[in-house]
Formats: structure tokens, C-alpha cells, sequence
């Protein structure tokens, strides 16, 4: 964590200042505690990433690191405490197995490959890299920082925020971008002081939350004045599917992760073989192309064999999923009381709006 980040991170419980304790520091702290001014909680750093987690997900930090706790002598039972008060729900329940999923998935699956640019610039569009530089931002959900890296490298200060461990993996891909500061934190009660940002986007992970809503309102009051914030979110369409998907969801998010990996590997090969692999040797010779036309689910024909067991992963693992049509997340914005909004329709939704200039009187 480097030392600037402090003017801009905060409680995720009380919204209050931090107080830093470094264990160990080279370029960055790479070890250490913050201590909230006013509740007076700690949040260990650990592998230079800040763990500013609620209190209902704080236990996450003691499963995932326990040698850092042994190291420095901290009793963990007092991050522990914290977390068995929280009430739990069934929702709760399935936004723990959400985070338990990408923090296996992001780690594992954490190539970058180059179409991943074009995918992020098509999910924001019409912003472009030249909107970047010069400006502070948050990447809410950054996964294994596949959308991070770009922004960065187009000059932004960037803050990558993800509640699953896949900010480690974000860590690897980003180590070498001094211009970028991770924090693992929740979506829902962000450790980021108000009006401090210029522009949030999120990327493919509202939709997964267990208030969407709630999370987009949240993200809106990180924003400054005329500040943008950009989202991708799964539309609802092809009813179908989405009723076929949520079957499978039904029995697959009951399956343990690593088995239902092995699962995923074979859907994906077999989709692979029936479907890709003759869609590619039809396309490449003249005399055939016209019959490649006709083969369905040919998306992945131009990406790696990895990147479809990913999204057949991706897809059957996580339990919350919501779709929402148009005029829902247009809402959103309108009640945020945002301007200038604009949603259109690719293969999702993406909005973008911006808060107003001004405090309307």
C-alpha cells in the first residue's frame, strides 16, 4: 500500500480516518495495521493490500492469511468476534459462496490476454483512453485486475476494489503499475472517503451483489461534482437461457469448487469440439466459409480454448445472479440523480451518467 492512499480510504463501518502502523515497508507498506479514528477497528494490511472489510466479512482475512496474524502476534479472534455479531441471512450466505468462487476462479484464471482491451473498451463506451489520464478512479470489482491494468497504463490513478481474494491475483497482474492502489473491500460498504473520485465504473459485478441497487447508489456518492460512473450489467433476455442457467446454477453452486471446475473443463471441451473446432476449419477455406454461418455458438472462435472453460465456470459457480431490463437500471441512474445518461444494449447493458455540476437548489 503506498502511503497516498491514506487521503482517500476510510472505515467501511463508521465512514471515519485512518490511522497506519507499518510492520514492514520498502517502496510501499507491504505489511501493517490501520485503526479507524473513531470505532477504533483494525484492518490488517497484508501483501502490501489493505483488508478493509465489514464486519460480516471480515472472518475472510483470518481464512485466507493466517501466517500474518502468527507473525506480528495479533490474536485473530478479535477480527473473528467482529464477524460472528453480524447477522446472517440466506442472502449473506450466498454472497459468502459468490466471494469463496471468484477468489478460487480470479486466482486460477488470472491470464491476461490481449483481446481483453478490446472487451473493456467495448463495455464503456463511449468513453475512450484519452478520458483517462490525469484523473483518480475506481475499478468496484476488479476481479484479477484485467480492467485495471488498461486504465492505468491510459494514465489514471486507479483504485482496484474487489471483496474476493482474487485481489491478490490483481496484485500480480498490477505490481508493476505504480499508479495503481488495491484494496479489498465490499461494494456495499466501500472503504473510500465521499466525493472524492473522478469517475467509478464496474464492470460485469453488480449483478452479482445482493443489492445491486443499494451498491449502485453507493458507488455514486464516491463520485465528485460532473464525475461519470460507467456499469455493465446482464440484461434481461433470451428467457430461455436464463431459465436453463439458473437450473444448472440450482445443482452446480452445491458442488465444491474443484469439482465443479472438472465439470466446466468438460462442457467447455465439448462445446469446443462440436461446435468451434469445424466452425474454424469450415472458415478457413473459401469453398466452405458460406456453411460456417451455420454453426451456433462460434463467439469463442476467436478467443482461447481458457477463456470459454473461464465464462462456463464463471457462469454455473456463483449462485446470485439478477438480470434487469433497460428502463430498471435507467432507473437507477435517474434516482441517483444523475444527468446526461445514456444506456445501450450489446451483449449486456451499459450505462453511463454523471452527477450533477453542481448542487441543485
Amino acid at each position: 500500500m503506498r502511503r497516498t492512499a491514506l487521503e482517500v480510504l476510510r472505515c467501511p463501518e463508521c465512514a471515519g480516518c485512518l490511522t497506519l502502523r507499518v510492520f514492514d515497508e520498502t517502496n510501499e507498506v507491504e505489511e501493517g495495521l490501520l485503526t479507524c479514528d473513531l470505532c477504533n477497528r483494525g484492518f490488517p494490511i497484508i501483501n502490501a493490500i489493505p483488508r478493509l472489510l465489514p464486519d460480516v466479512h471480515i472472518h475472510v482475512v483470518v481464512r485466507y492469511h493466517e501466517d500474518f496474524f502468527r507473525r506480528w502476534k495479533i490474536d485473530p479472534d478479535l477480527i473473528i468476534s467482529r464477524s460472528s455479531k453480524a447477522s446472517r441471512t440466506w442472502r449473506l450466505k450466498a454472497e459468502s459462496r459468490t466471494v469463496r468462487s471468484y477468489s478460487y476462479q480470479w486466482r486460477k484464471f488470472k491470464e491476461m490476454y490481449p483481446h481483453w482491451e478490446r472487451v473493456f473498451l467495448d463495455s464503456i463506451r463511449p468513453i475512450t483512453p484519452s478520458f483517462f489520464p490525469g484523473r483518480r478512479g475506481l475499478d468496484a470489482g476488479c476481479g484479477f485486475g484485467r480492467s485495471l491494468q488498461y486504465s492505468a497504463s491510459y494514465g489514471a490513478e486507479m483504485i482496484g476494489l474487489d471483496l474476493s481474494e482474487a485481489i491478490e491475483a490483481a496484485r500480480d497482474n498490477t505490481r508493476h503499475l505504480s499508479n495503481v492502489h488495491l484494496v479489498q473491500g465490499d461494494i456495499l460498504h466501500p472503504p473510500l472517503a465521499s466525493a472524492a473520485l473522478d469517475f467509478v465504473y464496474s464492470v460485469g459485478v453488480l449483478h452479482h451483489l445482493s443489492d445491486p441497487k443499494t451498491g449502485f447508489l453507493t458507488l455514486t456518492r464516491l463520485l465528485k461534482p460532473a464525475a461519470p460512473i460507467f456499469i455493465w450489467v446482464y440484461l434481461r433476455r433470451r428467457g430461455r437461457q436464463i431459465a436453463a442457467f439458473s437450473l444448472m446454477r440450482a445443482m452446480s453452486t452445491r458442488m465444491p469448487l474443484r469439482l465443479l471446475d472438472v465439470v466446466c473443463l468438460a462442457l467447455a471441451a465439448g462445446q469446443w469440439l462440436a461446435w468451434i473446432m469445424p466452425y474454424r476449419i469450415l472458415s478457413r477455406f473459401r469453398a466452405t466459409r458460406r456453411f460456417a454461418r451455420y454453426i451456433p455458438f462460434t463467439l469463442y472462435a476467436r478467443y482461447p480454448f481458457r477463456t470459454l472453460h473461464t465464462d462456463w465456470f464463471d457462469g454455473l459457480s456463483v449462485p446470485l445472479v439478477n438480470y434487469y431490463r433497460r428502463e430498471q437500471v435507467e432507473a437507477w441512474y435517474h434516482e441517483a440523480g444523475l444527468e446526461r445518461v445514456r444506456i445501450d444494449e450489446n451483449w449486456g447493458g451499459r450505462a453511463l451518467g454523471y452527477k450533477p455540476s453542481a448542487i441543485q437548489r
